[in-house]
Order: structure tokens, then sequence, then C-alpha cells
């Protein structure tokens, strides 16, 4: 349980209610200040539980781990603290295909309880070993890759990805670092081929049971596994009584930020106090978006060899800006706390050119620069007043002020400062406090 002190203050608001007559059943009358008052502030006591989510999106996913790069160095920055990590300030982190390798590599503890990388760490071994991954194969023809006939129907050798994978998430000894090994909530999916339904990697039901407990670079090679790039994924739990056939978790959650709240807000053993969406800090990264447009004219003769590759893409970008448009409006008035960065209009580069790195970390700086985008009510995506880098630094603000707030200090001193503010408030409560 990472942030305890509502657990000590809630039962404390539930018998106050109780024995004042304020939001219980108790209630009269005349009280709806004192509600207001006292529903402020235990809302402000209790926090706000911090959510990372990271779209999926192959090589182009160094640029939301660039970003969270740039993020780690604001949180030193403004925390004074130099060994401050991602995983410090985010309570739960959920992340598809290769934004699940992220989400593994900066949640995944050491011996000593600490990430193994460091944000900056892991972008660099994924731009470093990114071409050792994905070499191609020998090609074969697309009829013999349709027809299924193909030797070689992979584009991309496997071997490669898992031997990465297997040598930067072990411990110490050499054995296999499992779910059950991450420092916070993990949530990871992935589309199991067996039962024809999605499949969550979710440490606290690893925790729970070894039966859903799964080694991490299996983890990551499901959702990474992405016909007919990567073949599909065997992955076995480590008790052996759990196992599914993984293609890419894209498929079913290109963005899995509602699949994070909807765990959050379900999950009254590790978030006991969260009520709603007010009680959420959210920060989901997109891995970029080409906004290719067809006039009528060039797709009404296209076949389906032709609409293969066009209609994947929209399928993916489309659900995941439905799903970012769903929870911006979730969010209404709170929306502010809720930020999505995704960088809109991507040159249409061949393959070749996205798989540039320093095309990608160039990216990334424009992404910082371009006018932060928000789905509106009814009015949908309009660009802010301000930019994606100045909404970052406010959300940084945001996650080291909840950090400070959960210390022993602050919180005995918060809780002072909420038991003088309620007897000025409310004097006839004086003697039940007392």
């Amino acid at each position: 349980m990472e942030w305890g002190p509502d657990i000590a203050l809630e039962p404390f608001f539930g018998s106050l209610r109780e024995e004042i007559g304020i939001g219980g059943r108790h209630s009269t009358q005349g009280g709806g200040d004192d509600l207001e008052f006292l529903g402020k502030k235990t809302s402000e006591l209790r926090g706000k539980v911090c959510v990372l989510s990271l779209d999926g999106g192959g090589t182009p996913g160094i640029i939301p781990a660039r970003l969270l790069a740039y993020l780690e160095e604001l949180l030193k920055q403004k925390s004074g603290d130099q060994d401050a990590r991602i995983a410090d300030y985010f309570d739960v982190v959920t992340g598809t295909s290769v934004g699940g390798l992220i989400a593994t590599m900066l949640f995944t503890g050491d011996e000593n309880s600490r990430p193994l990388f460091r944000a900056e760490e892991a972008w660099k071994v994924m731009a470093e070993r990114g071409r050792e991954v994905f070499k191609k194969v020998a090609k074969s023809s697309v009829w013999s890759k349709l027809r299924g006939k193909s030797s070689k129907s992979s584009r991309f050798s496997v071997k490669p990805l898992e031997q990465v994978l297997k040598e930067y998430l072990v411990r110490e000894d050499g054995s296999a670092l499992t779910l059950r090994d991450t420092i916070k909530p993990v949530l990871i999916p992935c589309y199991d081929l067996t039962t024809a339904a999605p499949f969550l990697f979710s440490r606290a039901d690893a925790l729970e049971n070894q039966t859903w407990n799964f080694n991490l670079w299996e983890i990551c090679r499901a959702t990474t596994a992405t016909p007919p790039f990567l073949p599909p994924a065997c992955v076995t739990s480590v008790d052996g009584k759990t196992s599914c056939t993984a293609i890419d978790g894209r498929v079913v959650m290109h963005n899995p930020t509602a699949a994070a709240i909807t765990h959050v807000l379900h999950n009254k053993r590790e978030f006991p106090s969260v009520r709603g969406v007010e009680d959420l800090l959210v920060l989901s990264l997109g891995t970029g978006q080409i906004d290719q447009t067809y006039m009528y004219d060039t797709v009404r003769g296209w076949g389906a060899l032709q609409w293969v590759k066009p209609l994947a893409k929209i399928v993916l970008d489309g659900v995941a800006d439905t799903v970012d448009h769903t929870i911006s409006m979730a969010f209404g008035e709170h929306r502010k706390h809720y930020l999505r960065i995704q960088m809109a209009g991507l040159p249409n580069k061949t393959e070749t050119d996205m798989n540039d790195v320093n095309q990608l970390l160039k990216l990334s700086e424009d992404l910082l620069d371009q006018k932060s985008m928000e789905f509106l009510p009814f009015g949908g995506r309009m660009p802010l007043s301000v930019s994606n880098r100045e909404r970052l630094d406010w959300f940084a603000d945001q996650l080291v002020k909840e950090r400070r707030a959960r210390s022993p200090a602050a919180t005995e001193t918060a809780f002072q400062n909420f038991i003088e503010k309620l007897k000025s408030s409310c004097p006839e409560i004086s003697p039940v406090i007392e």
C-alpha cells in the first residue's frame, strides 16, 4: 500500500460523520455548508492516485520513452532528489506492446526495490538494441505468406528479442524476474488466441496467486507479438497452471488508459479511498499518428491487399482516439487532471525513416513544443493555448506535490490543520474531537 495515510484517516472521517451528523444517516437540515466543507477537506487529504499509461506502437515507442526521460529530469529538479525515478511518482502503470516494455523497465525493482532503469536508460536501450532485435529475415513472396506456406512467415526473427529480454529482466543470480518483482501495480495487455479474448497481466493478480504470476520477459514477448512481424507467443505462468497464446495487445488496447482507470476504481484493496475520477491524476502518452486521408476516387477501386495496411492503421488509431475522447468526457470538470500527449500529423515516412532514432528524437522534441490538444465535450479535439511542454511541467508539479503530501510529517501537519479548521467551522463538534 503506497499511500497508507488514507487508511488511517478515512475511518475517522466516517465515524466523525456518524457522530456529528454530517453527511451520514443522521444529517439534519441546515448542515449543507458543513457537509461541503468536510467533503472538500477530506478530498484534499485523500490525495490522488497517479496513473501512467503508455500506448503501443513499435519503434515510435521511443517517443513516449523520451518524454518520460524529460519528465524524470523535471521531477529531479522540482523535488531536489537526484535519484528521483518515474516509478516514485506514479501509483500504477499500464502499457501496450512497446509501451508494456517501457513500463516493465521502469517499474521492475532491483535487489533494493529500486527501479532497474532510469527513463533515460530505457529509451537508450530501445534505440541501441532496436536494430539488433528487429533484424529482418529472408523475404518470402506476399502470396506465400497469405497462403501460410512461407517457410519464414514472420518478418523478424524472435530470437534476438527474446535474448535481449532475458538479458535485462533477470535477477543478479540469473533467475528470471516475475510480475511479483514489480514495485507498483502494473497492467500489461495482450490478446489470447486460445480464448479469443483480451488477457491482462496484472501485478495485483500475481500477488494474490502464483497461477497469475508470469516471467516478465515472457509478458513483454506476449504484448509485442505482432503478426506477421513477430510470431505469437505461448506464455505459461510460473506454476505452470495458466497459459495463453498471445499476440500484440494493440489489437484490443492500443491505448490502455481506460483499463488502468477501471483497475484503480475497482481495486479497493490497493486503492481503498478512490471514489471517482476526481481522485485521479492521469498521464497518457501516445506514439504518434499519421493523419493519412483518402479521397473517394482513390479508394473506391481498392482490393483486399490494398486495404490491409490502411485499415489496420485506421482501426488502431480510431480505438486510441475513442478511448481518449471517452476519458476526457468522463473527467468533465476535472479534465485538467487528465493529460493526453499524442502527436497528430506524423510525417508519412517510410518504415526506414521511422526507425531512424535521430528522427524519432526530433519528433519527441517537436511534440513537446506543439500546442496541447484536448477533447472537449461535444466539441471535438481542440488545441489549447499552452504547449505540451507547459502542461507536462504543470503535471510534474502535481506529482511532486502528491509525493510530498504523503510523507509522515506532511500527513501529520495536514491532519492537525484539518482538525483546527474543522473546530473553527463547526464549534459544536469540539467536545467530540477532544
